[in-house]
C-alpha cells in the first residue's frame, strides 16, 4: 500500500511541472525518489509478512513439541507404579497420574484436595510441612481408604516453592513378607528347639541312669529316634518348600488322574486304621503340563492332611475338568477350620489345631508347599471350611487337553 500511495504522489507531480509550479528537473526528481520509496517500502513489507510467517510457523513448533513433551511426561508418569500428585499450598490436587486415581478408586482427582481424596490426615499433614519448611520429606503411613494400606509417601517442592510433588509407594506386600519371615524365623527355632530339648533331655537320663532301667532306656530311645525323625521331616520339608519357591518348575505331560487314583489308593491303609471312607472319583486319564513329583507332593499332602484331621466319617477326593483348567477337590468331614484361621492356615508352621498336629507327625509346612507347587504351575488353591464342619480344598490347574472320559470310581 505504501508503495502504491507513492507511485500516486509521483503521477501527481508531473503536471505541476507541466504547468510551470514546479521545474520539471524537481518534478523528475522528486517523482523518481518516491517510485524508489515506494518500492523499498513494498520489499520492506514483503519481508515483514514472511518474517510473520515464519515466526508464526516457530511458535506452531514450539506449541507441538510442548504438547509432545507434556504427553510424553504424561505417559511416563501413567506408566509408573507410583502414585504421583501435583498440589497447591492448599494441598488440592493440580495432577495426579493413572496410578494415583487407581490407588484412590477416583476417575478424576483434579481440584479435588488431597484430604477428601485420601481420607488421610497424615499425609495433609505431610503436604502443609513440606510447603512450610522447603524442605522434602519422606514418611510411611497407613491409609484406611479404600482399603488398608501401608505406603511410604514422599514430598518436595518444585522451584518457585508454589507446587508440591508427592509420590506414594505401596509396600502392603513387602510389611506382609516381612512379617512372614520374622515369623518364619521364630516358628524354626521354636520348631527345631523342641525336639531337640527333648532328645538331650533324654539322652542326659540315659546317661545318668547307665543303662540299669532297661524299660526306661527303651521308651527314651524309642522317643529320641521319633524325635529325630521329626526333624529329618521338618528339614525335609523345608528343602521341598525352597525348591518349591525358588527353583523354576521343569514341566512336562502328565497324567493328573492316574497319580491322584495310585496316591488315594496308597492312602487307603492308614484311612482304615482310622474306619475313615476314602473315595476317589475322576476321568480315568486328565493331562496336564506339570512336574508329576511336586504333583504328587500336593495331592499327598491334601489328603493325607484330611486324614489327619478326621477322626470320623469320611474324605473324598475328586478330579474333574472344565475347558481349561483341571480341577482337583479333597473334602473331609474332620475338625474344620475357624474362620479367623482360614486366611492364614497356607502360612509356613501355621498350625489350626496345633496339638493334634504334632500328634499326628505334622510339621505346619505341607500346605504352604502346597500353595507355592500350584502358584508355581500357573493353578490357585483355595479352602472351603467350617468348624466342626470339615473342609475342602480345591487346586485349579492349566489343562494341556481334556476330553469327556466316563468317570471310575476308587
Amino acid at each position: 500500500m505504501a508503495g502504491m500511495a507513492c507511485g500516486l504522489i509521483a503521477m501527481a507531480c508531473i503536471p505541476l511541472a507541466v504547468t510551470g509550479a514546479m521545474p520539471w528537473w524537481l518534478a523528475v526528481a522528486l517523482g523518481a525518489f518516491l517510485l524508489f520509496t515506494g518500492a523499498q517500502l513494498r520489499s520492506a513489507a514483503y519481508d515483514i509478512r514472511g518474517l510473520n510467517e515464519r515466526h508464526n510457523q516457530a511458535m506452531e513448533l514450539v506449541q507441538r513439541e510442548l504438547t509432545e513433551n507434556r504427553h510424553a511426561v504424561d505417559t511416563l508418569a501413567d506408566g509408573l507404579d507410583v502414585a504421583i500428585f501435583i498440589c497447591d499450598p492448599k494441598a488440592t490436587v493440580l495432577y495426579a497420574n493413572r496410578r494415583a486415581m487407581e490407588m484412590f478408586r477416583f476417575e478424576d482427582l483434579q481440584g479435588r484436595s488431597l484430604l477428601a481424596i485420601s481420607l488421610s490426615y497424615d499425609l495433609e499433614a505431610l503436604v502443609f510441612e513440606v510447603f512450610r519448611t522447603g524442605e522434602p520429606m519422606q514418611a510411611e503411613m497407613n491409609f484406611s481408604y479404600p482399603e488398608n494400606r501401608v505406603n511410604v509417601a514422599s514430598a518436595w517442592l518444585e522451584t518457585s516453592g508454589q507446587r508440591l510433588f508427592l509420590a506414594i509407594y505401596e509396600i502392603t506386600d513387602l510389611r506382609r513378607l516381612e512379617r512372614v519371615r520374622r515369623d518364619f524365623v521364630a516358628n524354626v527355632s521354636h520348631e527345631l528347639r523342641t525336639p531337640l530339648a527333648t532328645i538331650r533331655a533324654m539322652a542326659e537320663t540315659l546317661v545318668d541312669d547307665q543303662g540299669q532301667d532297661k524299660d526306661l532306656s527303651e521308651r527314651y530311645l524309642s522317643k529320641i529316634v521319633s524325635e529325630v525323625d521329626r526333624l529329618s521331616l521338618i528339614a525335609n520339608d523345608l528343602l521341598i518348600l525352597s525348591a518349591a519357591e525358588s527353583n523354576p518348575v521343569r514341566k512336562q505331560e502328565c497324567d493328573i488322574a492316574d497319580l491322584t487314583r495310585g496316591i488315594a489308593a496308597q492312602l487307603q491303609s492308614k484311612a482304615k486304621e482310622k474306619s475313615l471312607t476314602l473315595t476317589y472319583s475322576g476321568p480315568e486319564h486328565l493331562r496336564i503340563d506339570a512336574n508329576s513329583s511336586q504333583m504328587s507332593q500336593v495331592i499327598i499332602n491334601l489328603v493325607d492332611n484330611a486324614l489327619n484331621y478326621s477322626s470320623e466319617g469320611s474324605v473324598t477326593v475328586t478330579l474333574s475338568a472344565n475347558d481349561h483348567e483341571a480341577v482337583l477337590k479333597v473334602a473331609d468331614t474332620g475338625i474344620g477350620i475357624a474362620s479367623t484361621d482360614l486366611p492364614r492356615v497356607f502360612e509356613r508352621f501355621y498350625r489350626v489345631d496345633k496339638g493334634r498336629s504334632r500328634a499326628t507327625g505334622g510339621t505346619g509346612l505341607g500346605l504352604s508347599i502346597v500353595k507355592h507347587i500350584v502358584e508355581a504351575h500357573g493353578g490357585e488353591v483355595s479352602v472351603e471350611s467350617a468348624l466342626n464342619e470339615g473342609s475342602t480344598f480345591t487346586v485349579r490347574l492349566p489343562l494341556i487337553s481334556s476330553e469327556p472320559i466316563p468317570i471310575s470310581e476308587a
